[in-house]
């Protein structure tokens, strides 16, 4: 783990490229170096129905939840919501700029207890790499 989910305003999808957004907040994850490479996720949501704020046509968000297991210091995490918001703010610059976006990160902490995962792509990518195997 850590899974970032972003859910977005419906009206951002012809300003920002999502896609390219995902792969950003991917590569800061791992740059982080808190966290193991095969347990990165991010997806990013449309919300076709939203009210934010004065409910103002023109008023926009993503709100971003990072998910993450035990272990973590809280300065830890401190510092990774730190980075991982700057990246953020860095790509929504013209939109901070404008009076009608909200952008928000938080940082939730996940139970090992009640939290349960199959997923064979830890040992794919922990492995040693074969020859002429595409990654």
């Amino acid at each position: 783990m850590p899974h970032l989910t972003v859910q977005y305003s419906q009206n951002l999808e012809h300003d920002v490229d999502m896609k390219e957004f995902c792969s950003v907040m991917s590569v800061a994850m791992q740059q982080t170096g808190v966290f193991p490479l095969a347990g990165i996720r991010v997806r990013a949501h449309p919300m076709p129905q939203y009210c934010v704020a004065d409910g103002h046509s023109k008023n926009a968000f993503v709100d971003m939840v990072l998910r993450m297991g035990e272990g973590r210091s809280d300065a830890a995490k401190s510092e990774v919501g730190a980075f991982l918001m700057a990246r953020a703010e860095a790509v929504f610059t013209p939109l901070l700029a404008d009076p009608y976006f909200a952008l928000s990160l938080e940082i939730v902490t996940i139970s090992k207890p009640f939290s349960w995962k199959t997923n064979s792509i830890h040992a794919r990518i922990n492995a040693p790499s074969v020859k002429g195997e595409n990654s």
